[in-house]
């Protein structure tokens, strides 16, 4: 009789752990011990199990995604969006991030700009966003923001910019007719590899007619620009930031 109770309970147990997940995906069943525990719920997500190759990321209880060779870590939402990014360590212990594009939305891309830079752009939301990958966790880069991008690292640094403003300008050209310009104003954000901190330099505003800026490393304290009219120019940020930034 206890026999048959014993296992009566385990059935349920199995049934339990099968209904509780996705119903579209199986699900496999893992032993807990010291570095593996059950389902871990950080509400509305839950990973199950605990720091195993091939787990999965639910929301809801629903199944995101798994990967056979991946540790599914952490997930964060994307705001405003159906969209998530997950932190996973790979088989060769090295960390990295990817995209649930729940709707699979093609106008929706995430790419990878080094190991601790990624990019996320909408082009249907104009949605632009810079995550980084520090002391183990995911970090969205100035996440009130809706159009930081155009990374450039470093080995030390990174830069990005985000558009803070736009408006029409309307000026007379050389044929004497009224034309009208749409003109960006960027700013700019230092990252220090080792530092959580960015710095953000509010007077040093770049101004163009085109909404996308490249930046590009001139030495480790330097950084330049091209506008559209082909001139360049070269930012010195130790003008901008505090001392201890390129120390």
């Amino acid at each position: 009789m206890i026999k048959y109770k014993t296992n009566i309970l385990i059935i349920f147990t199995f049934l339990l752990l099968i209904t509780s997940a996705n119903s579209s995906g199986a699900v496999e069943i893992f032993a807990r011990d010291t570095e593996h525990r059950g389902v871990i719920d950080f509400a509305p997500y839950q990973i199950y199990p605990e720091n195993r190759i091939g787990n999965g990321i639910y929301l809801d209880k629903k199944l995101l995604d798994s990967h056979p060779q991946r540790v599914i870590l952490n997930i964060v939402n994307i705001k405003n969006s159906d969209n998530h990014i997950y932190l996973f360590r790979g088989l060769n212990g090295v960390l990295g991030m990817d995209i649930v594009k729940t709707n699979g939305d093609a106008d929706v891309r995430f790419w990878q700009v080094d190991q601790e830079f990624y990019q996320y752009s909408d082009r249907t939301s104009g949605t632009r966003k810079v995550f980084r990958i520090f002391q183990d966790q995911i970090v969205p880069l100035l996440p009130h923001l809706r159009t930081g991008t155009g990374v450039a690292t470093s080995p030390t640094h990174a830069v990005f910019y985000h558009i803070s403003n736009s408006k029409n300008v309307t000026s007379i050209n050389q044929n004497g007719h009224e034309i009208t310009n749409r003109i960006y104003t960027f700013s700019l954000h230092l990252v220090k590899r080792d530092l959580a901190d960015i710095v953000s330099i509010s007077d040093l505003p770049i101004q163009d007619v085109s909404y996308t800026l490249k930046l590009d490393w001139v030495n480790e304290n330097s950084v330049s620009y091209k506008l559209s009219n082909g001139e360049k120019h070269i930012i010195d940020l130790r003008k901008y930031v505090p001392n201890n930034y390129f120390k």
